[in-house]
């Protein structure tokens, strides 16, 4: 694997995120922060905002990164569906049955898998819910996803996919807000941390922020970013502190 290939992976935050101690609202963060985490967690979904939140991870069969479709890789695809036991729905009959053809979109494990885009395997998620969020990264058939021998891997890198910024551990995870709220300044003195990227849908009004590579030991980053922004949103519409259990 070249230089140019490796100097684009992006690098696993060396801690977790949480706001520094001169950002807005600091005070309400500390005291989210005591809160049990799922309650915490739920407490922010009882407010119902515009956040939506998706999870992406890719992986490709051992030698065959890039996705030139091959009888070897349908059989690959094929074998993985079918190690995993997984259903999907016939949405035509409202029946389940077992997958036994290559299809290029199909329902998985609540979310969606993607066969032979830019890579041969993504499964993607997505959610207004942080708790549930939450319960599907802890869920354990994302550990199939973890196998080094089924996967293109290399040690010092990790899952090899197509794109660079996509390798490492393979996941994403990103944030899609109203842009007006950040227009209107209702994140002001809010920083996006510099590992982090964003970009705006103009056509839909929305600002989406994310960070790849997070692994399975950094996503509370990810949960304790978005749960500030939304503490932030929350606080503002209420005109009050939000309060918490004691």
């Amino acid at each position: 694997m070249g230089e140019e290939y490796t100097k684009f992976i992006p690098i696993q935050a060396p801690s977790e995120w949480e706001p520094p101690s001169h950002f807005t609202a600091i005070g309400l963060w500390e005291k989210f922060r005591k809160t049990n985490w799922e309650e915490g967690l739920s407490y922010l979904d009882s407010h119902r905002l515009p956040f939506t939140y998706r999870f992406r991870i890719a992986r490709n069969p051992k030698h065959s990164t890039y996705t030139k479709r091959t009888e070897k890789t349908d059989q690959f695809l094929n074998s993985f569906l079918e190690e995993t036991d997984s259903q999907t729905e016939d949405l035509n009959s409202g029946k389940k049955h077992p997958i036994l053809e290559l299809k290029q979109r199909i329902p998985w494990n609540s979310g969606t898998l993607v066969m032979g885009d830019e890579d041969h395997i993504r499964w993607e998620y997505v959610t207004d819910s942080l708790l549930e969020l939450n319960s599907v990264l802890k869920s354990d058939f994302l550990k199939k996803f973890e196998a080094e021998d089924k996967f293109d891997f290399q040690k010092g890198i990790g899952f090899i996919n197509s794109c660079p910024t996509n390798s490492g551990f393979g996941d994403k995870l990103s944030v899609s807000i109203p842009a007006r709220l950040a227009d209107s300044g209702e994140l002001r003195d809010f920083r996006l941390p510099t590992d982090w990227g964003f970009y705006r849908e103009e056509l839909k009004g929305r600002l989406v922020f994310f960070r790849k590579n997070f692994g399975p030991n950094r996503k509370n980053s990810f949960f304790n970013l978005v749960s500030y922004l939304a503490l932030l949103v929350i606080s503002g519409k209420d005109g009050t502190k939000a309060s918490f259990a004691p």
